[in-house]
């Protein structure tokens, strides 16, 4: 059914990003694993150290919604280009005065402003390059790419300081952070030829409402509940893991093969429980499930002593922790459209970086004065199963729904949809609402697909073949003609309301003017009332074809029939297309009357709750008579 294009230098794409993407998380676990050797080479405190690592999640805070910012407004490309530059340049820096300790706390500081960079990225990577069946895939090697770096940091770092020195070490780092640099400014592009078939092209630039709208969606706020909980308490057990595993008689070589267990079995799971998820387009259940057996590990970990035991407990902890990291930065990207993916991705890691700080403390907080830190670890399994029971509460993403549907649509319902929309096409250009190749309609043809005119084609020589079948989920289409380039639009309308089948997008003259003096109509007319609603909203400028015009189109169309453009033209709906066809006639009709009633002082509006009455009598009366099929 797609007559979309994916190009296979995706990959190379991709790929350019997992060599820096990993080096961040070198710079970030550096001196965890010699820290009692960074302590004599520095003669400081392991405070001072552990403030090396901390640094990561403090900057992380700080920096994350400016990162967002330039990932959704200027492109993923200088974004990642930023962190890169940092990370090269900073990475040198620790190297060429590393006896330094005030240098390399500056340099790491500075190393670690570059990681919401690349990170916040990965998801807008994803949508620029991928086809939505093969978003969390990509996500996952991206985040395969972090574990990577923890493994290299944790495992090379010692062999590395034992071969060359402290110091030696940290100038190798240096040179293969460059490295990295060049090989993702050399090999990565920001966009295809052609859109994968996704709406990513739809979204708008980061802005402070963006932020207040993701976190009023349902879905969103309970995702980002069970991060707050999950991320937090995976910073905290892998800061305290020598200290968690000390009092139950591990000794520091089963610590740090525990430990990097845990990394090495959550790299396995960022690649394989993304890819199922893709496979099967599924997020809610992996990620319930995730949760779910995340903490039985958690469980293992807290009330076992045994190393076998522990060493289980914790690799299903990694696999399935870091598994459903991936899945769930995807999943937020889905549900907060048309918020762009790097805000959404931001949001989420903010919150676990907030929370592992706060986790990390409490953790000190209850630990006993033998240093056995059993409370803490009973209060993170309760934090992980009240995780699991928001978890219950999420809804499959829209968008990975609508790639369920990727059958062909009846031939039947197509073919009757692209006639009526053909033929209703004409009937606007007769009427005067539309001209030339302005303006466009569609019409539902069944719960996952649309027919809509093409772009750029004139309605008087419309033929039914001309018109495009398109799946409104991801905005996928059948034929060789583009479809309107505001199908997102009709496509969100047909989603939140399932009660309509017909969208009519018109420049008529009078509802035009109207929308440039950027006035509310109110219930001038009882006709209106009933059809339209209780008034004729505005809605807020926007470009055409963007996510902006598709939110500001939706609120203002909430409770009506019919919205003005503001400075461009109107949009009505209707059950059938005779009835939008009829809100159109209204709305000019209604249109005319407000313009000509100003010049003699004025229109006088029926009663707010009286017009209300007469909408929901409308609707309620003539609904049992509307075809909740394709009808003319």
């Amino acid at each position: 059914m797609e007559k979309v294009k994916v190009y296979p230098y995706r990959w190379v794409v991709l790929l350019s990003t997992i060599p820096i993407l990993a080096m961040t998380n070198v710079f970030w676990l550096t001196f965890a694993p010699v820290t009692s050797v960074a302590e004599k080479f520095y003669q400081v405190s392991p405070l001072s150290i552990a403030f090396l690592s901390m640094s990561y999640m403090l900057v992380y805070v700080i920096m994350a919604v400016p990162a967002s910012w330039v990932v959704d407004t200027k492109g993923f490309r200088l974004a990642m280009g930023i962190g890169a530059a940092a990370t090269a340049v900073f990475g040198i820096t620790r190297g060429i005065f590393a006896d330094s300790f005030a240098i390399v706390t500056m340099a790491q500081l500075g190393a670690a402003i570059g990681q919401p960079f690349l990170t916040n990225s990965m998801t807008k990577v994803a949508a620029r390059w991928f086809p939505v069946n093969e978003r969390a895939t990509a996500t996952g090697i991206g985040s395969m790419a972090g574990c990577l770096g923890m493994i290299i940091a944790m495992v090379l770092t010692p062999i590395l300081n034992n071969l060359y020195g402290f110091e030696g070490m940290l100038m190798l780092y240096g040179y293969a952070s460059v490295v990295c640099a060049l090989i993702f400014i050399l090999l990565s592009r920001e966009r295809p030829l052609t859109p994968p078939g996704n709406t990513e092209e739809l979204t708008n630039k980061l802005n402070i409402k963006d932020i207040v709208d993701v976190l009023k969606k349902r879905d969103f706020k309970y995702l980002l509940v069970c991060f707050f909980i999950i991320l937090g308490v995976f910073n905290a057990i892998m800061t305290w893991i020598e200290d968690v595993l000390r009092p139950k008689g591990m000794t520091p070589d089963q610590s740090g093969l525990i430990g990097g267990m845990i990394v090495v079995f959550g790299l396995i799971g960022a690649v394989l429980l993304p890819a199922l998820s893709d496979k099967n387009k599924k997020r809610q259940p992996f990620l319930v499930w995730s949760v779910f057996a995340a903490m039985f590990g958690f469980i293992g970990l807290t009330f076992f002593s045994n190393y076998t035991v522990l060493l289980i407990s914790t690799c299903i902890i990694g696999f399935f922790i870091l598994g459903m990291g991936p899945v769930g930065f995807q999943y937020g990207a889905e549900i907060a459209y048309p918020v762009p993916e790097g805000t959404s991705y931001g949001i989420l890691m903010m919150s676990g970086q907030l929370s592992g700080i706060l986790f990390i403390y409490i953790m000190d907080a209850f630990r006993s004065s033998s240093g056995d830190m059993a409370l803490s670890l009973i209060i993170i399994t309760v934090l992980i199963l009240a995780a699991f029971l928001v978890s219950l509460r999420l809804k499959e993403s829209e968008l990975i729904k609508g790639l369920e549907s990727h059958y062909e649509p009846d031939s039947n319902n197509s073919e009757r949809a692209r006639q009526l929309v053909c033929d209703s096409g004409k009937r606007l250009l007769r009427s005067g609402y539309v001209s030339g190749t302005w303006g466009n309609i569609s019409c539902r043809v069944d719960n996952n697909h649309m027919a809509i005119t093409p772009s750029g084609m004139e309605y008087e020589g419309l033929t039914p073949q001309d018109i495009v079948i398109v799946n409104i989920h991801d905005l996928s289409w059948q034929g060789e003609l583009k479809p309107s380039g505001e199908m997102g639009l009709h496509a969100e309308i047909y989603k939140q309301r399932s009660e309509i089948h017909a969208v009519m997008h018109t420049h008529s003259q009078n509802a035009c003017t109207v929308a440039a003096s950027r006035r509310e109509v109110p219930p001038i007319l009882d006709d209106m009332a009933q059809i339209i609603g209780p008034s004729l909203r505005v809605a807020d400028y926007a470009l055409p074809g963007t996510g902006k015009i598709i939110k500001c189109t939706m609120k203002a169309l909430a409770g009506r029939n019919a919205v003005l453009l503001a400075n461009h033209g109107a949009v009505c709906v209707g059950r059938d297309m005779d009835e939008a066809f009829v809100t159109c006639e209204i709305m000019e009709k209604s249109c005319r009357v407000f313009i000509e009633s100003q010049f003699l002082g004025g229109s006088i509006p029926i009663n707010g709750v009286e017009s209300w009455v007469m909408h929901q009598f409308y609707l309620q009366k003539y609904s049992k008579q509307k075809n909740k099929k394709v009808s003319g």
